[in-house]
């Protein structure tokens, strides 16, 4: 799954055990649409709330207002 968007704060680590931790960051997806029959567009936002235990370094990379896509972080 590939998910692109925006930051909404930066990244925070948390311990989860002695030799675990976890990034946590939410993405915002911003979509646009005219519905049929209209001339008005309708704007959606949606959050994300995403972990990332794989290392948490990663965390100093994902700072508010940046752009996010998934694959560079899994890559």
């Amino acid at each position: 799954m590939e998910i692109t968007g925006r930051l909404t704060a930066d990244a925070s680590v948390h311990k989860v055990n002695e030799n675990k931790e976890v990034v946590n960051f939410s993405i915002a997806i911003n979509e646009s649409y005219k519905p049929k029959g209209s001339t008005e567009i309708k704007e959606i936002v949606t959050y994300i709330n995403c972990s990332y235990w794989l290392n948490s370094k990663t965390a100093q990379w994902l700072k508010k207002r940046h752009w996010f896509n998934s694959l560079d972080v899994l890559d």
